[in-house]
């Protein structure tokens, strides 16, 4: 799935519970962080950046995009990092990024470490069935199983279609769900 996706994605499932600005990121950050590492290790030793398209192969890539990218796309490993986050919120409470969370969410350490990483596990599920073995499988339950989906690439066009128009109808439907509650009653 492309990065702008994931962002209105996450941003979408996590709408009036934490802030866009939040949001967009963690939803993105899987991606970044896998993918920003071997663009910094492809220039430091002048490794043309490969050409993706229909052909292109995970080991295309430098390894170290691989590595990283079991950790940022593992269901476990991002239940570790909300587990962590709770004991965070729960340890540092009344910090100031509680203010990103919605206020019925507020001094709730579980909810908002849930809340937060929500994003995240979009970016995951969304990855699964739109990766095939060949360009990076999502490894969901690394570094338990190495159990892989052989999903449809998400740049054919049937899937990408069809992700931009359920993200545009939904958009769409929220956005004036929100117009309408906010137009004054007669």
């Amino acid at each position: 799935m492309d990065v702008v996706s994931h962002w209105f994605w996450g941003v979408l499932v996590t709408r009036k519970h934490v802030n866009w600005k939040v949001a967009g990121p963690m939803a993105v950050l899987p991606d970044l962080l896998a993918f920003i590492p071997s663009l910094i290790y492809s220039l430091a030793n002048g490794i043309e950046r490969p050409t993706v398209d229909d052909t292109t192969v995970t080991s295309d890539f430098p390894a170290i995009t691989w590595e990283t990218y079991q950790y940022t796309h593992s269901a476990v490993m991002v239940t570790f990092a909300v587990l962590v986050s709770w004991w965070l919120f729960a340890r540092f409470s009344g910090s100031r990024f509680e203010s990103q969370f919605a206020e019925q969410h507020r001094s709730k350490p579980l909810k908002m470490a849930f809340l937060l990483w929500i994003p995240w596990y979009m970016n995951i599920l969304l990855d699964i069935p739109s990766h095939t073995l060949q360009f990076f499988p999502t490894p969901v339950f690394f570094p338990l199983s190495d159990f892989h989906i052989d999903g449809t690439r998400w740049s054919t066009p049937i899937v990408l279609f069809t992700n931009v128009g359920v993200l545009a109808v939904l958009w769409i439907y929220v956005l004036r769900k929100d117009r309408l509650q906010r137009a004054p009653t007669p």
